[in-house]
């Protein structure tokens, strides 16, 4: 009965409205506090996660301390630090739970060892812990260890009051704070673990700051410098322009890139400067009068050109290690009881080769001479050429020449065919790599190669522009261009290139490109002479960008 019509009948039943109104009062207010304790727990959960998803918790740091270690200037405002910190770079955390708080971890041990370039502090804990990190110019590293510490036995702290400009620890239940002042740079932490359960905390360091044999000449960005020497040869004096990146430049990046992204491509390097808003670069590979480079390209992991006569190469690993080396390729084709070697892959087909040609390469195969092309499809032949094949941008092509094309003739449509290759450890896991040659200089001597790495006389035994790239002693990256064949500038023989980078402190380098190829760009400005008068259009470069 509704609440009018029971109105209506008070007077014949006179308890019934009351008693109506109370139940209906007593459900509503039942619904009324049930959404009120729902909404209440989710705003309760919204608030937990918002706390867990920022890296700083400022509610136990001190501010002020804060400022006086900030190394970069005057203090951010409260917007930018909130930004900073939503954007830090966290450590993979441990696997599996932490242990009882009530034992909270200890550091067993603090080591410290010699690396070729830097030093390593090794803080061994009895149990994993999850640890977050943030990096200051290169020179600043906080670094949060959580759960809290057990408290640090004083000899350690006396140890890398020693070792750095500036060590000290802030402790609570929740965190223990670590803040590390290098003399040098200081890199990334990394954890470790080993077989015997001791869990490592590693930080890379220079316990001084390295002198570079030149004085400064331009600053590009913080851990980037830009230099021009004046350097003396046997018959003259040349230009040369050294770019210098040196070791846990946290706010760059090194990496090659395809002319307009394509393989048989040319573009200008400060047309791929101003693609990807580089702040520096040179060019890189050799290259076919088409845009083919010549030799190991690897790109974000991914193999883009073969190597050729195991000529000498410089890497990027994962880690942003750089290694030089002369890596080796393999490959092998099969289809049942079939089998053919691979000689190459994205290479100009020359006899009786066979290269696999991936949707990186063109539009086509681009060969010339007749041969047999088999277009691959998720591992099926859907089609037979005898050149030029349409490259399916899901698929690949395998196109071979004189006896291989016979061979290879066997197969037939629809055919399952498996491809292997690959290049040989540990440039098979390589970030990017980018492949010159010959070899200048191996552990700090004269170590030219041309012979064994298949080069002419001219290039091994001329005077040209040069282009090259180094890794020196104490860690820094070179990127070097020698200006040549002009009245100002006579270029370098190799042997003179070996020396020079000997000087500024090479450990490893390596040729690259050179002539009319070579090519230094800085902040959208051409910095050296290309001996054409103008910038040559390239296959390829080298760029350093900030991250």
């Amino acid at each position: 009965m509704g609440l009018m019509s029971a109105a209506r009948n008070a007077d014949i039943i006179p308890g019934s409205v009351i008693e109506k109104l109370r139940f209906v009062i007593k459900r509503n207010l039942r619904r009324f506090m049930l959404l009120l304790i729902i909404g209440q727990i989710f705003l309760v959960g919204a608030m937990m996660q918002t706390e867990e998803a920022v890296y700083l918790d400022v509610d136990d740091w001190n501010e002020d301390a804060s400022r006086q270690l900030d190394m970069r200037g005057p203090a951010t405002s409260q917007k930018d630090a909130e930004i900073e910190q939503l954007n830090e770079d966290q450590m993979p955390e441990p696997e599996g739970e932490y242990e009882d708080e009530s034992m909270p971890p200890e550091i067993l041990s603090v080591k410290f060892r010699a690396e070729a370039a830097y030093e390593i502090a090794e803080f061994e804990l009895s149990q994993s812990v999850k640890v977050l990190r943030r990096s200051q110019g290169g020179k600043l590293l906080r670094m949060r260890v959580m759960p809290g510490l057990a408290k640090v036995d004083p000899e350690y702290i006396e140890q890398l009051q020693k070792k750095f400009k500036k060590f000290s620890i802030h402790q609570t239940n929740r965190y223990s704070e670590f803040v590390f002042a290098a003399r040098g740079r200081i890199g990334d932490p990394y954890t470790a673990s080993e077989t015997s359960g001791v869990f490592k905390i590693c930080v890379p360091y220079q316990y001084e700051k390295p002198k570079f044999a030149l004085p400064a000449s331009e600053r590009v960005v913080d851990g980037v410098t830009y230099y021009r020497d004046r350097a003396k040869t046997a018959v003259g004096s040349t230009d040369v322009h050294i770019l210098r990146v040196e070791p846990f430049s946290n706010s760059t990046r090194i990496f090659p890139v395809l002319a307009n992204e394509g393989i048989a491509q040319k573009e200008t390097l400060s047309s791929m400067s101003k693609r990807y808003g580089a702040i520096a670069g040179i060019n890189a590979a050799y290259f076919t009068p088409r845009g083919d480079p010549i030799g190991t390209l690897i790109i974000n992991r991914r193999l883009i050109s073969s190597p050729l006569y195991r000529r000498s190469v410089f890497g990027v690993s994962e880690d942003d290690t750089l290694i030089f080396g002369n890596p080796d390729f393999s490959g092998i084709l099969k289809s049942g009881n079939f089998s053919i070697a691979i000689d190459a892959v994205n290479q100009p087909r020359r006899g009786e080769q066979l290269v696999v040609y991936t949707p990186e390469y063109a539009r086509s195969t681009l060969t010339p001479e007749r041969g047999v092309e088999m277009v691959l499809v998720k591992g099926k032949i859907v089609g037979i050429h005898a050149n030029d094949a349409l490259i399916p941008p899901d698929g690949v092509v395998i196109s071979a020449g004189g006896a291989k094309a016979e061979v290879l003739k066997q197969l037939r449509l629809g055919q399952s065919v498996t491809l292997d290759y690959s290049i040989d450890k540990p440039w098979n896991t390589i970030k990017h790599a980018v492949c010159g040659g010959p070899r200048l200089v191996s552990d700090g001597r004269q170590d030219i190669n041309g012979r064994e790495e298949k080069f002419d006389n001219s290039i091994i035994n001329g005077r040209h522009p040069r282009t090259a790239v180094a890794l020196t002693f104490d860690g820094d990256l070179l990127m070097i261009v020698v200006d040549g064949r002009s009245k100002r500038n006579v270029g370098m023989k190799l042997s003179e290139l070996a020396d020079y980078l000997r000087i500024l402190g090479a450990r490893h380098a390596i040729n690259l490109d050179g002539g009319g190829s070579s090519s230094m760009i800085i902040k959208n400005r051409i910095v050296n002479s290309p001996s054409d008068g103008c910038e040559r259009r390239i296959s390829n470069g080298i760029l350093v960008t900030n991250r």
